[in-house]
């Protein structure tokens, strides 16, 4: 399997027709963009998938625009909500867009994190500032590469459902463990690892402290950081994700 199979995978119409049928934001996403996004902002929404973030970041813009690089998505994209801008396009090339055209950049759900290179990836950061003005907000979020741990969510269990819970966590904890702790990625804190989502995908895992190395060398400064499961952000050993909220340095 190599890191191209990412696009192919993403558009197979199955996988299509799953973020097509995702709805709603991630209590991690409400944080960030209730916190940095402002009405009346330009924003774009740069993997795009199925459209999930849409509703929200569209409702707060006065200039909306979605694009994502497989042409399935964008075109799910077009059929829920034909009367937004959705357009086929690279996160490590954003020519169509001028220097400074947007208030806000949006890259959710790890989206980053399928960019097969580390030059792309750096060139998906460095696109992001160059169309954002001066003190404008990039929102991304990538996988953490010293993730070992699924907590069992039971704030919304009843008493029944407990020991189910903490069961599968712990069945899910011994599986994720086994696949990542023979990794160079988990013990050098970044790199890329085969998950086996959606047949199997190829995604750039990170620490925090790298990732933040990462923006800055794009040109952001780190405002806030907040895990995907937000009362668990400072155990990065049970957070299998992190959102990053930026500004882009004058």
């Amino acid at each position: 399997m190599t890191m191209d199979n990412n696009l192919q995978r993403y558009s197979d119409p199955t996988v299509v027709d799953h973020y097509e049928k995702a709805a709603g934001l991630e209590p991690c996403e409400e944080i960030v963009f209730d916190h940095w996004l402002k009405p009346g902002m330009a924003i774009l929404d740069i993997g795009v998938g199925g459209g999930r973030t849409a509703p929200r970041l569209s409702q707060l813009s006065s200039r909306y625009v979605g694009i994502d690089y497989a042409e399935g998505m964008v075109a799910a994209c077009k059929r829920r909500f034909p009367h937004l801008d959705f357009r086929h396009g690279d996160a490590t090339d954003l020519g169509e867009f001028r220097d400074g055209e947007f208030d806000a950049v949006v890259f959710s759900f790890n989206g980053i994190d399928c960019i097969p290179e580390l030059a792309g990836r750096a060139r998906a950061m460095s696109e992001a500032a160059r169309v954002l003005r001066p003190g404008g907000v990039f929102i991304v979020s990538s996988l953490n590469a010293r993730c070992l741990a699924v907590w069992p969510q039971l704030s919304t269990a009843r008493a029944a459902e407990i020991p189910r819970r903490i069961a599968y966590s712990l069945y899910a904890t011994f599986r994720l463990a086994a696949r990542v702790l023979p990794t160079a990625t988990f013990w050098r804190g970044s790199g890329y690892v085969r998950d086996p989502v959606h047949g199997g995908l190829v995604h750039y895992n990170v620490t925090r402290p790298e990732m933040t190395r990462q923006l800055e060398a794009a040109g952001f400064e780190v405002v806030e950081i907040v895990g995907s499961h937000v009362q668990y952000s400072e155990r990065s050993s049970v957070t299998p994700w992190y959102y990053y909220a930026c500004r882009k340095v004058a």
